[in-house]
């Protein structure tokens, strides 16, 4: 990979609802091969700025550009051909199975009205469950698995878009411990084994120190506090300013723990 390559670009963005201003004149490089993690309290604007990313919103002012071009100049289609996405809140007909809905991430290569069939759209198709552990599952309805497992299958449907860029919306939400941390260790596979770049929102700092290589902590309007490795950037001061609770950071492993007091 070349050294500073990076794979989205904000320049002096700007949004807002109306005249309520969410973000201000943000600058931000996120670099390929790489985690980069969103992290800010309620209200700062790190969902706004990931519906940004995705083409959902439009800026105010300012613009971002994927591998040099501005997405305002990207179809959807094009988009979708650069960048899988794994929303929040994911719904799907509960009779579907899994291996109809990994299918759907080869939607941006068919023709209007044509199911995913080819040679290739099989082998991604199959890839994708085998690398998310959903192989085993492919011909369960979606609506008896498990909340960890279907989390699994939406990842599997992203990658099954063959893209080089995976962004994620708090991915681990309304799971409990045990499915956050297998999905995190999946992501962080997804990045170190493939290559993927990885752009995920977070909420729990000791799981966005530990598999993140980038965090990006926001503040009121979209303000950027700190960009940077979780070594150098993670501190007392930092975690006060965006939150505004004293909270103590150790060392350990090479790495940090957040301590809440």
């Amino acid at each position: 990979m070349e050294n500073n390559a990076v794979s989205f670009e904000v320049r002096n963005l700007s949004f807002a609802y109306g005249n309520k201003p969410i973000i201000r004149n943000l600058n931000l490089k996120i670099p390929k091969g790489k985690i980069t993690t969103l992290i800010g309290p309620n209200g700062c604007g790190k969902s706004t700025m990931f519906q940004l990313l995705t083409k959902n919103l439009t800026p105010t002012q300012g613009e971002i550009l994927l591998d040099g071009v501005p997405l305002s100049q990207m179809s959807l289609r094009s988009f979708a051909q650069k960048v899988a996405i794994v929303h929040q809140n994911n719904t799907a007909p509960g009779d579907l199975t899994v291996e109809q809905l990994v299918a759907y991430g080869r939607i941006p290569y068919t023709k209007m009205g044509h199911s995913a069939s080819s040679e290739k759209d099989c082998r991604l198709i199959e890839r994708a469950m085998k690398i998310t552990g959903v192989a085993s599952l492919r011909n369960r309805n979606i609506q008896s698995l498990s909340g960890g497992q279907r989390q699994r299958v939406w990842i599997a449907m992203a990658l099954a878009q063959g893209t080089d860029i995976l962004l994620l919306d708090e991915p681990t939400t309304y799971l409990d411990v045990r499915y956050q941390i297998q999905i995190l260790r999946l992501v962080q596979m997804l990045n170190k084994r493939y290559g993927i770049t990885i752009l995920m929102v977070l909420h729990d700092m000791n799981q966005t120190i530990q598999y993140s290589d980038q965090i990006v902590a926001l503040s009121h309007q979209g303000k950027i506090v700190a960009n940077g490795a979780p070594c150098k950037v993670v501190s007392t001061e930092m975690l006060k300013e965006v939150y505004g609770v004293q909270l103590e950071v150790v060392p350990y492993q090479d790495t940090k723990i957040v301590m809440n007091f």
